[in-house]
């Protein structure tokens, strides 16, 4: 609960008052996306013009692009409340957009259970002092879902402007195949958090039982001091003269004999 709290104030601090200015430009740029995850249903109940639709959507997928460019140019590096503040962003727009369509394509219900999921087990792992990591599938899936959503924005849209020039149905039906299709990649993007909570978890748990540690020591120390099975030399009465000899040929190597023919008188 502690981790959640300082993340709950690490977010808001970095929405109003970061150790370096400059990130506000980037740090709100993330939060717009939680702004246009309300505005934009909103606005597509109440008849707002396609092109302001459209101009908004564009800008929101824009910022997940520019938030982190303006944290390097504009702010010189990206900060942890500014990474923080990405991820909660990305998932609570998401999950704003999933609400704002089930009264007209409950589908999609299915893709928030996903959605849901995979922010309770992220936030059970914070709450345990572990840290959220993204993965490969998260950052795939969210491109068919993103289009999936938008097309359906799209389609009620139209029908609520009676633009009959947009063919509504059509749009609804691709809307629909590729939200069933991002929930296998959902799944297997639960399955690969749990694991990361799991490893996480027991990380953590091993570092801080002091019995754990110990054990390890214990084991680090065997095999520090492996027992060497390599023969040992034995120096005998035997050997002792053999040794003796070899090293005096090496230290004294025995000069030949030189003969010299001899007079005969």
């Amino acid at each position: 609960m502690n981790t959640i709290k300082e993340t709950a104030k690490n977010f808001t601090k970095g929405l109003f008052n970061p150790d370096n200015k400059l990130s506000l430009i980037p740090n709100w740029l993330s939060f717009s996306r939680v702004i246009g995850g309300v505005a934009i249903p909103i606005m597509t109940y109440t008849g707002t013009s396609l092109p302001i639709l459209f101009g908004t959507v564009s800008f929101l997928a824009v910022s997940d692009f520019l938030d982190g460019k303006a944290a390097r140019i504009i702010a010189k590096g990206e900060t942890k409340e500014g990474a923080m503040l990405d991820a909660i962003s990305d998932k609570i727009f998401s999950l704003a957009l999933i609400i704002g369509i089930l009264p007209v394509m409950p589908i999609f219900a299915l893709n928030g259970i996903m959605e849901t999921a995979i922010s309770l087990v992220n936030t059970k792992l914070l709450s345990n002092g572990g840290h959220p990591k993204s993965n490969l599938f998260g950052k795939i899936k969210i491109w068919p879902l993103s289009i999936s959503l938008i097309l359906a924005y799209t389609a009620i849209a139209a029908q609520n402007l009676s633009i009959a020039e947009i063919n509504s149905e059509l749009l609804l039906s691709i809307s629909t195949a590729l939200s069933l299709g991002t929930i296998p990649i959902e799944g297997i993007n639960i399955k690969q958090y749990l694991d990361e909570y799991k490893k996480q978890t027991k990380d953590n748990q091993e570092a801080d039982n002091p019995k754990t540690n110990e054990n390890k020591l214990v084991d680090t120390n065997k095999k520090t001091n492996k027992k060497d099975n390599t023969p040992k030399f034995t120096l005998s009465k035997e050997n002792h003269q053999a040794i003796v000899y070899e090293l005096d040929q090496e230290v004294k190597p025995q000069k030949s004999k030189q003969y010299t023919k001899r007079n005969k008188h």
